[in-house]
């Protein structure tokens, strides 16, 4: 397609290289049907490998023309008339000459491009051998979920494996530390124990500091100790050797810890970085290693666990869920037999396993569509060792829609941490696998549905700490697969590492990892001069850059995030081609003046750039510029002319005027420099306090608009009446109903603005799902979000004016509608004067309708609101309402009548007294609430957790009560789990007071505060075992 918009524009004409771009188009699409056969065969068939390679290069070097040819088209352009321009009547005589030099330069290289695929098109020794294969259409948009790809089958085995293994972790030993190993092939689940161990709740309650380490081949020293600083609570200001960090790392040991090494190579990680700070710091440790060799396990002295390969019935179950789903007994009876067959295939390895059922799912469910996936030939691959890259990993690549496979080999130049979906996204557009705009459609649309589609297929894994799914993680074999598919085009290098190429092979993408003060790249690479993507990975003491980048002039996507880089060379404006400069969390001091010579330069990210505090005006001329990110940098402001930039989608730090400490007679930008900016997707807007009058309804041109954050400064020194005529531009700031997502920050005004509280707030934002109320200390009262069809979340923190909340929430309920009628999640955190929620929520309408409220809530949380008297009556008509979690509200006396609750955790309540009357709470965890002394009628409970303080010696009194009343009605809780003092601990051993009590449960753990007894008794199997009592 670009190609094609580009022989019709004016451009071209102007150049008089139409004919022989056409003939070069039309050339591509007759070879281009035959690509995709070509692809499956080129492992197996050297020379068809050598012709892919062939054509590669031309459509790489074609790609490079266009841009050249637009770039200097241009420029020739620039200050000529359209009519002149087609007629060429150029001004001077200079300007015609450079045009026919400009003319013959690229008319020259499209020749050679055509002469080369002409050989590549007569190659009669490979085209009889392919198939031609009609050009695949784009995957339409769909709507994706989170939750549909979250799904994850862990059986029994592991639930097992983990019981055991925790209960070794417990023991009390008296060791000052010691280390487990979880030995086992690639993709068995290793990981997957590891997590399992890492988040159970008993593990929680004993270990106060947890850290998790991805280690990998390639790991960083100081990385690593800088990412056990940060899971440990401290920060790293100031430690940049290896010597200071451990001896920060040392002083935040403090207490228990457990320490998860994941996927280690190597013993020095343990032997020569960890253990020493390990040993020094005041705390016990625990280790968990993950590793493949059960040599580097017993080289650290680990107790050792094998992980087992899934027996078929694990495995089909496995792969019935993740490809069928909730499929009717006839598809899972007809499909069971070849669906073993398969699972065989996958040699036992969970990976394998998820990654086949994410071909089938795409798939029929059919007998002969499965026998398909079973017969293809992607299962054999002559030239991978099926030990170290399982053949079912292959055939799932080959599944793939040829518009995919690119975007997949791509992720694997990330190092295994989170990736995130946007950074991606753009980096996929800069690198030309997503084609132009379509639309309504943007190129990032349409990146993004791809993500979905590697995340629904299991080739890439969700992040579990991302909330919704926009950040990634991919599986090492999975990585490992993605390099041998790329042959050597692209490579993660080891800066201090040979680097191995074929002479046949262009490295046109490098990730490098490690590097030192300067970089400096492969002799082979600079010879080459092919590089299109340059990422540098755990870099911190990279500095410079300078010497590199003018000789790499093909480079489109340049990614030096989380080094140390304090500047650009002035020669980043001759690389034409670049699109995507990430510049995140660097030292960065100045951009050059030349950056705005970038002409296709897409993306910029200078985020949390501390050092930063001004921009050139130059980036006012980047016309092509889609995305710029500036959060968390210290800028005192923008430079004026931002309205130029009409490409942009995603804003990412509108700062507002100019702040105090600003040099130079610029002003900074107001609210009018939006008006032109139709296309914006994503918007922050900050020093609102300092918005004039006139710019407020800038927002309404804004059709495809979804998120926004809007924020002030309450501690900048504003003239009283400068706030007022904010306050009045704010009230003209009405967003479009396109608005998805909606965050304002530290709102100073009394009410909030009249489009938010007005009473067709649902029709003014039809679309809104996540909304974020935070710091607004002068609002007493709420805007009607009971209205809002279709939002899902809703967090309001810090509205220290509210002291009730009543039925302004709501709004005018239509007959028969219901108040918030989709929101999921709901919270309320550090509402220091709330006192109650209006009984009025749960009457009748004014047509005496039994009004419908919050009739899709699942979680709720009410977190430090310490006046707060009750809980909110609306959540007793919550009916699909799982989980509540109420914490440090002291007011609160009890909790009642919740018939749906299924999860309730209390923390730190003083006054509570009572919880009761909840028939189908499963699970209730309860920590320092001193005064309670009523708990009943909790006819589901299964789980209980106690937590009681190291003054207690007896268990409450409301303990055998509520057991009693259980068995009187048939029913028992299954596990018991207690955290106490020393005294009460030694009560509940076997033949002590409180033995009738604890045997009655099937599963028992009593452990002291500090971790260092316990008590754990299993009733079938009758298992007892504990360490009280030991001298």
């Amino acid at each position: 397609p670009k190609l094609a918009n580009f022989i019709e524009g004016e451009i071209c004409k102007v150049l008089q290289v139409g004919d022989e771009l056409q003939k070069l188009q039309e050339t591509l699409e007759r070879i281009g049907g035959f690509l995709e056969s070509a692809e499956r065969k080129r492992l197996t068939d050297s020379d068809i490998g050598r012709w892919v390679r062939e054509l590669k290069d031309v459509m790489y070097d074609a790609d490079d023309i266009i841009d050249l040819c637009i770039v200097k088209g241009e420029r020739l352009l620039e200050g000529q008339p359209l009519a002149s321009a087609i007629s060429f009547s150029f001004a001077s005589p200079c300007s015609y000459f450079r045009c026919v030099k400009l003319r013959h330069q690229i008319s020259s290289k499209i020749q050679g491009l055509n002469s080369r695929l002409k050989q590549i098109k007569e190659d009669r020794s490979i085209l009889p051998r392919l198939e031609q294969v009609p050009q695949e259409h784009r995957a339409s948009s769909r709507e994706t979920s989170f939750l549909e790809v979250k799904t994850d089958v862990v059986g029994t085995r592991v639930e097992d494996d983990a019981r055991n293994l925790i209960k070794l972790i417990l023991e009390n030993d008296k060791q000052k530390y010691r280390v487990f190993g979880i030995v086992g092939m690639g993709g068995i689940g290793k990981t997957t124990l590891a997590r399992k161990i890492y988040n159970d709740e008993w593990i929680k309650e004993n270990f106060p500091i947890r850290i998790w380490l991805y280690v990998s081949n390639n790991y960083s020293e100081n990385q690593l100790l800088k990412e056990v600083i940060r899971c440990a609570g401290g920060d790293t200001d100031g430690f940049e050797s290896a010597a200071t960090l451990q001896t920060r790392v040392v002083s935040l040991l403090s207490t228990n810890s457990l320490i998860v090494l994941d996927d280690v190579w190597c013993s020095d990680v343990w032997e020569n970085l960890l253990r020493k700070p390990v040993m020094n710091g005041e705390g016990s440790s625990k280790i968990v290693v993950t590793t493949r060799d059960a040599g580097i396990a017993r080289s650290m002295n680990a107790c050792i666990h094998h992980v087992e390969q899934m027996d078929e019935e694990s495995g089909w179950e496995l792969l019935r869920k993740m490809a069928l789903g909730d499929g009717t007994e006839d598809e899972i009876s007809t499909l069971k037999e070849i669906g073993v067959e398969i699972v065989k295939r996958c040699d036992g390895l969970p990976l394998a396993i998820k990654v086949i059922a994410g071909v089938l799912r795409k798939a029929e469910a059919s007998k002969e569509a499965w026998e398909a996936v079973l017969r293809s030939d992607s299962w054999h691959m002559n030239q991978i060792d099926k030990e170290e890259l399982p053949a079912a990993l292959h055939l799932s690549y080959a599944d793939l829609p040829s518009h995919l496979k690119p975007c997949f080999l791509y992720c694997s130049l990330y190092i295994p941490y989170s990736i995130s979906c946007h950074d991606l996204a753009r980096a996929w557009v800069a690198e030309g696998f997503i084609g132009a705009d379509d639309g309504e459609r943007l190129m990032e649309d349409i990146a993004e549905d791809y993500y979905w589609e590697l995340i629904s297929r299991n080739l890439l894994q969700p992040d579990p700490r991302s909330m919704d799914g926009d950040r990634c993680t991919m599986h090492d074999l999975l990585r490992s697969l993605a390099h041998f598919l790329m042959e050597g085009e692209g490579i993660l290098f080891n800066d201090g590492a040979r680097l191995h190429t074929s002479p046949l092979t262009k490295v046109r993408r490098l990730s490098m990892v490690n590097i030192g003060e300067r970089l400096q790249l492969p002799e082979v690479i600079l010879k080459q001069n092919c590089l299109r993507t340059l990422i540098l990975h755990e870099s911190p003491k990279t500095r410079m850059v300078n010497d590199v980048l003018v000789r790499l002039e093909h480079l489109r996507v340049l990614d030096v995030s989380d080094s140390c880089i304090e500047g650009l060379p002035d020669s980043i404006g001759k690389l034409l081609h670049l699109r995507y400069l990430d510049l995140d969390r660097t030292n960065i001091r100045r951009i050059p003046e030349s950056i705005g010579s970038l002409a296709n330069l897409q993306t910029l990210n200078i985020a949390e750039c501390k050092c930063l505090d001004q921009l050139p005006k130059s980036i006012m001329m980047l016309r092509s510029l889609r995305c710029l990110r500036l959060k968390r940098t210290p800028l005192t402001h923008l430079p004026k002319g931002i309205s130029k930039l009409e490409n942009l989608i995603a804003l990412g730090g509108l700062i507002i005027g100019c702040g105090e400490y600003a040099t130079g007679p610029d002003e900074g930008c107001q609210l009018e420099e939006l008006r032109s900016l139709s296309k914006l997707r994503y918007v922050r807007i900050h020093n609102l306090e300092r918005a004039v009058e006139g710019g407020g309804e800038v927002l309404a041109n804004k059709p495809f608009l979804k998120r926004l954050l809007l924020s002030w400064d309450n501690q900048a020194p504003v003239w009283q009446e400068q706030m007022q005529r904010a306050e009045v531009t704010c009230d003209s700031l009405c967003p479009p109903p396109s608005l998805r997502e909606l965050n304002i920050k530290e709102f100073p005004y009394q009410r909030f603005p009249i489009w938010f509280r007005s009473a067709s707030v649902d029709a003014s934002f039809p679309n809104l799902s996540y909304l974020m109320l935070s710091h607004f200390p002068s609002c007493a009262e709420l805007p009607p979000l009971g209205r809002l069809p279709k939002l899902k979340f809703l967090s309001i923190r810090e509205a220290d004016a509210v002291v009730a909340i009543g039925p302004e929430i709501l709004g005018h309920i239509p007959p028969g509608a219901a108040a918030f009628p989709k929101l999921e999640v709901m919270q309320f955190v550090d509402m220091r004067n709330w006192e109650q929620w209006s009984s009025c929520m749960t009457e009748e309408d004014s047509h005496g309708e039994r009004l419908q409220l919050l009739p899709n809530l699942q979680k709720c949380y009410l977190i430090d609101c310490p006046k707060l008297a009750a809980v909110p009556g609306g959540l007793r008509r919550a009916t699909r309402l799982k989980l509540l979690k109420i914490r440090s509200n002291h007011r609160l006396t009890e909790i009642m009548n919740l018939a749906f609750l299924d999860e309730l955790h209390v923390n730190s309540n003083q006054g509570l007294q009572r919880i009761s009357d909840l028939p189908s709470l499963r699970y209730l965890a309860i920590s320092d609430c001193p005064q309670m002394v009523c708990v009943e009628n909790l006819d589901s409970l299964q789980h209980l957790v106690l937590e009681c303080s190291p003054s207690t010696v007896h268990l409450p009194r409301w303990l055998p009560l509520l057991m009693e009343q259980h068995r009187s009605e048939g029913a028992s809780f299954k596990k018991f789990e207690l955290q106490c003092s020393l005294p009460l601990l030694e009560s509940c051993r076997r033949n002590e007071a409180n033995w009738d009590v604890v045997q009655q449960i099937p599963d028992v753990r009593i452990r002291t505060k500090d971790g260092s007894r316990f008590i754990w008794y299993t009733k079938d199997p009758q298992l007892y075992s504990t360490n009280a009592g030991l001298a």
